[in-house]
């Protein structure tokens, strides 16, 4: 069995955090010997497997940002010491550090990119990437999508391995016992324009159904502008924000139809949720996500993106279609299967595992 050291930010509540400690649960439930190295002392919301040796920076490291220079020198003395086989890090700019605190030291490090095709790094960042991966590019990379696999694979062109491999799928609660509602549940930060939230409610007020009602899950904000918005179109009184839900199962399970009406996304989790919880979906065809999770018209509905009067025309159809809304829920179930922890879990291993010339790489230990 391989030594692997995976490399996220935190345990703290997030996506990168939650997509790295599965992956970490996932290694060594295959009997890896694993060690999660954290950048930051932050709390501590995701749990590791017992068998899962985990380290983070003391005497004050990156507890309030990071310390980019002082954090190679000490990524650097943490894998001298555990030598791993292999590296495994979440996070782009987070890969790009690791990659130039282990140079020399022929250590495979691979990168998972978690952001949007259209993300910009701020030009300071985005020349530190550029520098490092030109001197220093990665073992492999791990993209979420097809298009984030294109836009990496034109940068570095053939220098470096790249595969897709979608996020793992936590375990969505069914509740038999509960009855579908006549409403159709967006879920996310309200704050965050790339959510589209507008867009949904722009939709909303166009549909023919008077019956149903638009409904947020999301607890950054009370969503004021959303209700503005709201108000201005006249749909005010047939909307509904919950604010933070504790149990957001529960509200999948209630709901009757999803939509994710996003400008742009690194992996649309939510999405990934709604469908195995049986809702039919509908989602914008927005960059990046939906073509990589939903077969149009068999789990799923994509819709034009930006057209709202089609997303409009498309959450009417399904109103009116109880046995279409049904059989798409009903389909959306198999991506629990298709994005099973120990699944995804495996390909990463495949991937990483494996050397330019297919053979496997030996453990040192």
């Amino acid at each position: 069995m391989s030594n692997i050291l995976v490399v996220g930010p935190s345990l703290k509540l997030g996506g990168v955090e939650r997509a790295s400690s599965n992956i970490a649960n996932a290694f060594a439930a295959h009997g890896h010997h694993i060690t999660f190295l954290a950048l930051f002392p932050q709390s501590h919301f995701f749990k590791l497997q017992p068998g899962v040796n985990f380290v983070e920076p003391l005497n004050g490291l990156n507890a309030k940002r990071l310390n980019i220079f002082k954090t190679i020198g000490w990524v650097r003395k943490q894998a001298s010491h555990l030598k791993p086989d292999v590296v495994l890090v979440f996070g782009y700019f987070y890969s790009a550090v690791t990659r130039l605190a282990l140079a020399g030291l022929k250590i495979p490090v691979f990168a998972s990119d978690r952001a949007s095709p259209l993300f910009k790094w701020p030009i300071h960042v985005h020349l530190f990437n550029h520098m490092v991966f030109t001197l220093f590019p990665p073992a492999g990379l791990i993209a979420q999508t097809g298009q984030a696999a294109e836009k990496q694979r034109a940068y570095f062109k053939k220098r470096t391995r790249i595969n897709v491999i979608p996020n793992a799928l936590r375990q969505v609660q069914l509740h038999p016992d509960l009855t579908r509602q006549k409403t159709v549940l967006a879920v996310g930060r309200l704050t965050d324009h790339l959510k589209g939230f507008d867009r949904l409610i722009e939709a909303f007020a166009k549909i023919g159904n008077q019956d149903w009602l638009l409904v947020f899950a999301g607890g950054d904000t009370d969503g004021g502008h959303l209700k503005k918005q709201a108000r201005e179109l006249g749909i005010y009184d047939r909307v509904r924000f919950l604010g933070k839900v504790k149990d957001l199962d529960r509200v999948l399970a209630g709901a009757g139809i999803f939509v994710i009406p996003s400008r742009s996304e690194g992996y649309p989790n939510a999405l990934c949720e709604a469908m195995a919880a049986g809702l039919p979906c509908i989602a914008f065809d927005f960059v990046a996500g939906p073509r990589d999770i939903i077969t149009h018209n068999h789990d799923g509905l994509i819709v034009e993106n930006g057209n709202t009067n089609a997303l409009a025309a498309t959450i009417d159809y399904l109103i009116e279609n109880p046995a279409e809304r049904e059989r798409l829920g009903k389909n959306a179930m198999e991506i629990s299967e298709r994005l099973n922890l120990d699944k995804i879990g495996g390909q990463y291993l495949s991937f990483i595992l494996n050397t330019d010339n297919g053979k496997q790489i030996e453990s040192k230990n």
